[in-house]
């Protein structure tokens, strides 16, 4: 499914003129119907063990209780008619309509997508005014919703204090648009938002990671320590008798050495944990292989029988060129394969359904062939619909 954007804007100038930089309207952007999951789908979905789910009830103007599922029906049952919202995360991951929406924005990064959130709220109800430090594409399902922009710069001194969501204070409209089944408003990061229900609704939040440099330092050094050998700190040829508690230069110098052979951002081990750390799942989304095994006649039955193959819904999948070589970047693990899988990683890096006759196009090369094996017994790719 492709999204619909406006008259005289194309993907590449979407991502020139609008990606990361201004917030851009898309009206009547998808079909009403791609929508399928219902109120009820979702509060099922809030009931389940390990489903990340929250209630937000507005009591008063800056008053707020937060909740965190699994909920179950006397919860629901003891909602008040309006002013409360309910939240669901990683829903593409559990129904796989949903998941197939993200086929419509292949044209964004796909190394940052995150998640798809649905909410539902009943009349009046939203999260408040906020900011997000990430970029979203925000999907009208069901129903109607106002979205308020404000492109004034907020602080943490703008909060409402004492809450657990950072909901402002304050909030100056410079845009106000309400949304429709169908309509897409996409928000850059830093943008703040304040979204209300008319009426029940229901809105689609695509969600795109965005590290801090805390987050990024944090991995990367912790990648280095991970590299490092046992070799120790020798003693340096300054060293003074006389003055036994002196650090020397030549023992910072040595010192010095021992970490700089360690690698920094300039190697290619740096690029090699980046495409790891971009593509590896929170906790509760590995995946386990599956029980039986496919072989080479199994894999051309199925391509011949015109049976399509797709990603596992947790499955993230992102590729590199390395010198010669291609990285492809699996749920946190790295693979190198030779240049002439460099169509298949980029086809299964950019696609979810993964249709029949382009994969039967690639098996007469041999190393892709073996790949889409590996993926295949390692739980990563699976029969559409399995």
């Amino acid at each position: 499914m492709a999204m619909r954007l406006p008259p005289g804007i194309d993907r590449a100038t979407f991502v020139r003129d609008y990606w990361q930089k201004q917030p851009l309207l898309l009206r009547a952007a998808m079909p009403p119907s791609a929508f399928t999951l219902s109120a009820d789908e979702l509060a099922g979905l809030a009931c389940e063990e390990g489903i990340e789910s929250r209630l937000l009830i507005q009591t008063a103007a800056d008053a707020w209780q937060v909740r965190h599922g699994p909920f179950d029906a006397d919860d629901f049952a003891a909602l008040p008619e309006h002013d409360w919202t309910l939240l669901v995360q990683d829903v593409d991951k559990y129904v796989t309509p949903v998941g197939h929406l993200m086929d419509a924005f292949d044209f964004v990064p796909g190394w940052r997508v995150d998640d798809i959130m649905v909410s539902y709220a009943a009349d009046r109800g939203g999260v408040g005014p906020h900011t997000d430090a990430y970029d979203v594409f925000l999907m009208q399902a069901h129903g109607s919703r106002r979205w308020r922009l404000s492109y004034e710069t907020y602080t943490d001194d703008d909060l409402v204090p004492g809450l657990e969501q950072r909901i402002l204070s304050r909030f100056r409209v410079d845009e106000d648009w309400v949304l429709h089944p169908g309509d897409v408003l996409y928000l850059p990061p830093g943008i703040a938002h304040w979204g209300t229900a008319e009426g029940d609704c229901m809105t689609y939040s695509l969600g795109f990671r965005s590290p801090s440099q805390q987050e990024l330092a944090a991995d990367w050094f912790q990648y280095r320590v991970g590299l490092a050998d046992e070799h120790r700190l020798d003693d340096p040829d300054d060293l003074s008798a006389d003055t036994p508690g002196e650090i020397t230069a030549g023992a910072v110098a040595a010192a010095r050495q021992l970490l700089d052979a360690l690698p920094d951002t300039g190697s290619a081990a740096f690029g090699t944990w980046l495409g790891r750390h971009f593509t590896e799942p929170k906790p509760q989304f590995q995946i386990p292989p599956p029980d039986d095994t496919w072989d080479r006649p199994r894999l051309t039955r199925h391509l011949d029988a015109q049976q399509p193959l797709q990603r596992h819904p947790f499955a993230r999948i992102s590729w590199m060129t390395a010198s010669d070589k291609v990285l492809l970047f699996v749920q946190g693990e790295s693979m190198t394969l030779p240049d002439s899988c460099r169509p298949l990683a980029a086809y299964l890096s950019q696609h979810r359904r993964l249709a029949d006759d382009a994969l039967a196009q690639m098996l007469a090369n041999a190393d892709a062939e073996a790949l889409l094996l590996r993926l295949l017994n390692d739980g990563i790719l699976e029969p559409l619909n399995a």
